[in-house]
């Protein structure tokens, strides 16, 4: 069952500033007939938009339109949900974590919209297809697919632009690999938990409670003083930060810096999450002394996947403990 939001790859206008220059999801699967070859081919319309145009009703719609079909009496073999590139590693993680379903759901976007020269979509939609129609692709969370690689949700990242190999999962690699000609293979497993295995649930979480949009990224740079963190934490409800390397902010010998304004707000009780602002390293959880302990490590999640478990793990628990336990597990 394809899910289709629009993106590039069901772009054929040149221009994302409105749903007419997208195919419809029907359209997709009319562009591309060998997809009879691999499966029966149903799919819904959530959206078409660019996804940095995308926000957290098209989510919950994605969510919903998964669940409706999973829970059903004929559930097809898997989902694979067309995306924008910019924004597709985000609503991956998003899926991965909300979903209650072992149902293999596949991500895929494209770098050149239709009609441009080296356009990828529609082989990126062919593989996505096949990925989600492996009975080898059971069990294994989210993934996303693009340029014959396959990548789990909470490790890749979106790296580059314009090339169809922009997508990187800098600390582990790829899962898998979708060759043409060739069945499709996995090479390896996480061990951190998604689907079923999560505790997360939107049922009990209503669009207006749920907090993403209320959790801020502060960037760390050389210099940076306090004036961002203290401008958005009075009506935060978490700050995620792209730190540095060694997974600190940015301080300063004189004058307010942006540590000391970390640490104002994690005396008011909001949740601070160290990440890094690099492509790779671990951030320990546990290992971010803040005070009343509301300093949370990213692990190896990069600040924009963080600030997604960050929300979801709010709609649980607001004790700080109980969230490192999540940055541990998920």
């Amino acid at each position: 069952h394809i899910v289709a939001t629009g993106g590039t790859i069901a772009n054929a206008g040149g221009e994302y500033d409105s749903p007419g220059n997208f195919l419809t999801a029907d359209d997709l699967v009319e562009e591309l007939p060998k997809l009879e070859k691999v499966a029966n081919i149903t799919s819904t319309g959530i959206s078409r938009l660019g996804s940095s145009h995308l926000t957290p009703d098209v989510w919950y719609d994605v969510y919903e339109e998964i669940m409706l079909h999973a829970e059903s009496d004929d559930p097809p073999d898997g989902f694979v949900v067309t995306h924008g590139s910019n924004t597709s590693e985000e609503t991956a993680y998003f899926l991965n974590l909300a979903l209650d379903t072992d149902l293999p759901v596949v991500v895929t976007a494209a770098q050149r919209g239709i009609g441009k020269v080296g356009h990828e979509g529609f082989k990126n939609l062919f593989d996505a297809v096949r990925t989600a129609a492996s009975p080898k692709s059971v069990g294994r969370g989210t993934v996303l697919v693009a340029n014959d690689e396959i990548h789990h949700s909470r490790d890749v990242a979106k790296l580059a632009s314009n090339r169809p190999d922009a997508w990187e999962s800098s600390n582990f690699g790829k899962v898998g690999i979708a060759s043409p000609n060739q069945p499709i293979r996995f090479y390896r497993s996480t061990d951190r938990k998604s689907g079923t295995d999560t505790v997360f649930s939107l049922s009990g979480t209503p669009l207006e409670e749920f907090p993403l949009t209320d959790i801020h990224i502060a960037y760390s740079a050389l210099g940076e003083d306090n004036t961002i963190v203290d401008a958005i934490a009075d009506d935060a409800a978490g700050i995620v930060v792209a730190g540095f390397m060694t997974g600190g902010g940015a301080s300063r010998p004189e004058g307010p810096s942006q540590s000391e304004a970390l640490d104002r707000a994690a005396e008011n009780e909001v949740p601070i999450v160290m990440c890094t602002r690099g492509s790779y390293g671990c951030i320990e959880p546990r290992g971010q002394e803040l005070p009343g302990g509301y300093g949370i490590g990213g692990d190896t999640l990069r600040p924009q996947k963080a600030r997604i478990l960050l929300a979801l793990g709010l709609t649980e628990t607001s004790d700080p403990e109980e969230l490192k336990d999540f940055f541990e597990t998920y």
